[in-house]
């Protein structure tokens, strides 16, 4: 399946041993060469491995099929970007209608109208005992965490995704 502006989807992150911690659904906004877009907004359900949640926010997500990185614009219900979030991740797999990456738990934080920062070392620290990072592996994640850096600080925020249609009444 080839995805296509408006398809739905399921967006799932997994830990380096495959288990599934986190999934939701979400719309796809745009497709270009390489990227896939998906928003979705305030209230949508996450499963999580410790709980399932509401979401308070509205999401865009970027998930760039050759980096090893996916980035979320987060807005608050009243339309104020909260944060741009960088995952240092797998590049995503699509199948299907699925969007699936493996999380190697560093990431990078800008909360405006501060710089971004590197955040989640000490979970990062955790799962390369856990999961046998290689040296070489971390010195990767952490050039790619450097990478994040630069692009958080220089990223244009696309703004509050629209609201999805209306349905017709009966």
């Amino acid at each position: 399946m080839t995805l296509q502006p408006g398809d739905r989807v399921t967006v799932s992150a997994h830990k380096a041993d495959g288990t599934r911690y986190r999934r939701w659904q979400a719309t796809v906004e745009s497709v270009a060469a390489g990227l896939v877009v998906v928003i979705t907004h305030v209230g949508h359900q996450v499963e999580d491995i410790d709980g399932d949640f509401t979401s308070r926010h509205s999401i865009r997500g970027f998930y760039w099929l050759d980096r090893g990185h996916n980035l979320l614009e987060a807005y608050t219900a009243d339309g104020t970007l909260e944060q741009i979030y960088v995952n240092i991740a797998s590049p995503p797999r699509i199948e299907g209608d699925q969007i699936r990456f493996t999380d190697y738990e560093l990431d990078v934080s800008l909360v405006p109208p501060h710089q971004a920062r590197i955040v989640d070392q000490d979970e990062f620290a955790e799962a390369a005992v856990r999961y046998g990072y290689s040296e070489a592996f971390q010195e990767a994640c952490y050039q790619s965490a450097q990478k994040a850096v630069v692009l958080a600080n220089s990223w244009v925020a696309r703004g509050m995704p629209p609201s999805p249609p209306l349905q017709p009444g009966p």
